[in-house]
């Protein structure tokens, strides 16, 4: 029986006749039909219809607990365990699986001789949400296909209840097994809390607790560590039970601190909760953190300090790559250094910092920042108040680049946040593209151990075909032949016109084959002109870094590394920019004020010198320019903006450097820049208004409150949630009372948690940030086989089996329903009819029935005009005249039918039939018509 998921769609078929009626009439009637067909067949597609069939074979469903409570002991018995699986299966099971912790993932959909590969998809293992991942298995077996759940986890779930969605399972007549993953039986004991003050004043002693929880009593020792320094040490005997350990400590120096209470030597069930972290926030003045070359002290750090700010200074290296590091500080300046000098991630970390905390950015121009820098297509380059394209007007010269990707099996691997690496390789050779011009030429090969040619070499005039053509790049496994890959985009400058002419060469720094001629051929290609710069992905430590250098060094080009896939676009649009070598203008250039100068602060009279070189940027729409080159050019030397809620300010001139050219003489240099600095300090909120966040448990509490008489403050504040990747969620507050709000969130993961407040007026106020002191996955349990009881209920509610026998996992029925769609053959059956109706219209081609039709009445309208002529003929001659009768009388009356008459002599007069009157003979005449 065939049933419609959609059978609402079926009224779409009435359409065309509705709105085509003229269309379905016109023609031969095959032609209607035809028609008709079609418009039945494409309404029956639409409306899916399904039919019912049966079929052998069962389903399994693995799901495995993926959270941080399980060890990597465990997981090697999980991979025997699938291996198990595939074994078992039959030639018509299919075998999936899915992945959990406190969120699930589909691993992979049930499929026919399945195998066990790596975990690629990434889940949240700050948790256990076994309920979740038995409705997604659920969801995967087809209503009418048998099938099974077997549930691999240690049964500490900490939300959802496993044991519904298991009946549900058993209702739908899935079974769900379990197989329990133990640790070993012994004692635990564990630092339940670390209770320092979230918050306290410089140098203020205070005093704090730490909860130590055990199964039996114990004697071990213990450390206590500040900043990674050991604080203080010792032994204690703990009885069974909760016990406290006392501690008193006192800070000198601002910022947020954490402390570590470790317990050591224990053979613990639970070894990951026998430490325990907490932060502490010392108040002190906002600092003003400096990021130089070499971590110098140079004019701009040394005039900030003497106009009263707290200046640190750091080296690129010891820039700040987590939210602890940059607590206490107000704004951070880069003074020209580049981005790939930064750690890994700094670069969101200082986003997160402007936009999130409301956090300032200036940074300052120079050989090393901005486009030349590697800022494009970062993130800071997203909330600079200047854009770092290249742009035509601005090229000194074209360019012919040749572009070589690896494509080799590693680039399959997937990474964080969906893809795989050749995605974001593809990424990063389209930015490369999207910073050239119609001026340029650009080849783009793909190399496995062949070249592959995607893209031509040919001018860049259609960006968005080329950008298209290179993401559509796939893994097709093997490795990377480099010897046989630069031979390849070398052939490619053939083509190319007159240019300088640049190879990149992309490869896996671990897996870079087959060095060939290269010593002798890259050299030569240097000798013609071919530079030749390596990007490799992985670190300068890898198997195949060496050999990736030597190319670079022998091609006159550079040699980056990065390990993070997720960069691969800023560090193709650093290499091209670096190329083009138009992002940098080094001539003497006279400045101008503009008005927005006066929004910056009090620096009126201020008459900028000229400068000896500056990067070349553009501001972006909405951004100020305070300072600008007095040329046609009108650069925005000195542009600023609010990004999120704290504020970003370019100097694009340099600092302290060569090209500084007369401001390292001016004596307003100090004044400019410190206005500046303060501005993207941003605004504190004023001290009518408090805000304090604290932690009990699992549950984070936010409140702000106003001065009496104060209240109105309170209109338009808002509450953000900041965890330590950076990712901000509001929160919503209520009002508790006449001038307080508050708000609650969940702590559910390890790590920091900061709550940012802004007003309506572009104030910001921090709190003090909250901690867990480790993941809830390992919190101390007072019910060491609570897990195995909640097993063991899953698999009853589910009329399953604990912990199945071997050559068990498919045990059941094997044959079941299945439904197969319809909508192939009915897309089928419109295309045949639609061409069957275009042959019938354009030939008037009729059925063989319908020519006999016609035929019988051919043959029915000559019967008659014969009849008609006969009769004609017999009353003519019966009462026609003698000759000396009528004469010449008859002859001129009857003039019509002497016309009938044969003329010669010896013949009987013939008739000829008159023509046939009437609208059955005018529609004989026009189809006859039509069809000559």
């Amino acid at each position: 029986m065939i049933r419609f998921l959609h059978p609402e769609a079926l009224l779409l078929a009435l359409a065309p006749a509705a709105f085509l009626r003229r269309w379905f009439v016109a023609g031969p009637w095959p032609a209607t039909a035809l028609r008709v067909v079609v418009s039945l067949a494409l309404g029956a597609a639409l409306a899916v219809p399904t039919v019912r069939g049966r079929e052998e074979g069962r389903d399994l469903v693995v799901v495995i607990d993926r959270s941080r409570s399980i060890s990597q002991d465990a997981m090697a018995s999980i991979d025997e365990l699938l291996d198990r699986a595939a074994r078992e299966a039959g030639p018509k099971d299919r075998v999936g699986v899915v992945v959990f912790g406190r969120t699930s993932a589909i691993e992979s959909a049930p499929t026919n001789g399945w195998h066990r590969g790596p975990f690629v998809r990434a889940i949240d293992g700050d948790g256990t949400d076994i309920a979740s991942a038995l409705d997604v298995a659920a969801a995967l077996i087809p209503p009418d296909r048998p099938g099974s759940i077997l549930l691999v986890s240690d049964g500490e779930a900490t939300a959802g209840d496993a044991g519904a969605s298991a009946r549900r399972s058993a209702r739908r007549g899935v079974r769900v097994d379990a197989v329990p993953v133990r640790r070993k039986a012994v004692n635990d004991t564990a630092v339940e809390e670390l209770e320092p003050p979230s918050e306290t004043a410089l140098g203020e002693p205070f005093q704090f607790a730490a909860w130590v929880r055990s199964e039996n009593a114990v004697e071990v020792p213990f450390r206590l560590f500040r900043d990674g320094k050991v604080l203080v040490e010792g032994r204690r005997a703990f009885r069974a039970g909760l016990d406290r350990l006392s501690f008193r400590d006192r800070i000198i120096e601002p910022g947020v601190h954490a402390y570590e209470l470790v317990l050591d030597g224990l053979d613990d069930r639970v070894p990951e909760n026998d430490r325990a972290k907490a932060l502490v926030r010392v108040a002190g003045p906002l600092r003003v953190l400096c990021v130089t070359p070499q971590g110098r002290e140079d004019r701009l750090t040394r005039s900030l300090a003497s106009a009263g700010l707290s200046v640190a200074v750091v080296a690129p290296e010891g820039a700040p790559s987590t939210f602890d590091e940059l607590d206490g500080v107000r704004a951070v300046v880069l003074e020209d250094v580049a981005a790939g000098s930064l750690p890994s991630k700094s670069l969101g970390i200082l986003a997160h910092y402007v936009t999130d905390l409301g956090g300032g950015l200036l940074m300052t121009g120079g050989r090393s920042s901005f486009g030349p820098g590697g800022y494009h297509r970062s993130r800071i380059g997203e909330i600079l108040p200047v854009s770092l394209e290249l742009r035509e007007e601005r090229r000194k010269f074209a360019l012919a680049m040749s572009i070589v990707l690896d494509r080799s099996g590693s680039m399959a691997v997937p990474v964080a946040g969906g893809g795989t690496k050749m995605d974001l390789a593809n990424l990063g050779a389209a930015a490369a593209v999207e910073l050239l011009s119609a001026l340029d030429q650009v080849a783009v090969i793909a190399v496995d151990s062949s070249p592959h040619l995607v893209v031509p070499m040919g001018p860049v005039v259609d960006k968005l075909g080329i950008t298209a053509r290179i993401r559509s790049i796939e893994s097709m496994g093997g490795g990377i032949f480099t010897s046989t890959a630069i031979h390849a985009a070398a052939g490619q400058f053939a083509k190319a016109g007159p240019a300088v002419r640049h190879i990149v060469l992309f490869a896996d720094s671990n897996d870079a084959e087959e060095p060939g001629d290269l010593a002798k051929f890259v050299p030569d290609l240097v000798k013609a002109g071919v530079t030749v710069s390596v990007i490799g992905l992985g670190t300068d430590r890898d198997s195949d870094a060496a050999f990736l250098r030597r190319i670079a060094a022998d091609g006159g080009g550079r040699c980056t590394f990065t390990a993070d896939p997720a960069d691969l676009p800023r560090v193709f649009a650093e290499e091209t920019i670096q190329v083009a070598k138009s992002a940098l203008v080094e001539e003497t250039t006279p400045l101008a004020v503009r008005p927005d100068l006066a929004l910056l602060g009090a620096l009126s009279g201020l008459t900028p010198p000229s400068i000896d070189g500056y990067d070349i940027a553009y501001a972006k729409p909405g951004a100020r320019v305070a300072i600008a080159t007095a040329d046609a050019e009108r650069a925005p030397i000195l542009s600023y903006h609010q990004a999120g809620l704290g504020r970003v300010a370019a100097f694009l001139g340099v600092a302290d450097g060569p090209l500084s050219g007369g401001f390292a003489t001016w004596d307003r240099y100090a004044d400019l820049f410190a206005t500046t600095v303060r501005w993207t300090s941003g605004v504190a909120a004023s001290g009518d208004l408090y805000a304090e966040a604290t932690r009990r448990g699992h549950e984070g509490t936010i409140v702000v409150e106003a001065e009496k008489g104060r209240e109105a403050l309170l209109a338009g504040v808002k509450a953000t949630w900041v965890g330590s990747s950076g990712e901000p969620k509001e929160l919503a507050l209520r009002r508790t009372g006449d001038a307080r709000l508050e708000a609650t969130f969940d702590i559910d993961s390890e790590g920091a948690r900061r709550v940012v407040v802004s007003t309506a007026s572009g104030e910001v106020l921090r709190t003090a940030p909250l901690m867990m002191p480790y993941s809830p996955e390992f919190e101390p349990r007072l019910d060491s086989l609570e897990g195995d009881r909640q097993l063991r209920a899953i698999v009853e509610a589910g009329d399953g089996r604990l912990d199945p026998a071997t050559g068990s996992l498919f045990d059941g029925t094997r044959e079941g329903g299945t439904i197969r769609s319809l909508v192939i053959p009915c897309l089928v059956v419109a295309i045949v009819a639609f061409v069957l109706e275009i042959l019938a219209r354009r030939t008037a081609w009729r059925p063989r029935f319908q020519a006999g039709v016609l035929w019988l009445r051919s043959l029915r309208r000559r019967s008659m005009v014969a009849t008609a002529t006969a009769t004609a003929t017999a009353t003519a001659t019966a009462g026609e005249p003698r000759s000396s009768d009528a004469g010449p009388a008859l002859d001129s009356a009857t003039g019509p039918a002497s016309d009938a008459r044969s003329t010669e002599p010896g013949l009987p007069p013939t008739a000829v039939p008159a023509p046939e009157r009437g609208i059955a003979s005018a529609v004989d005449r026009a189809k006859a018509k039509r069809r000559r």
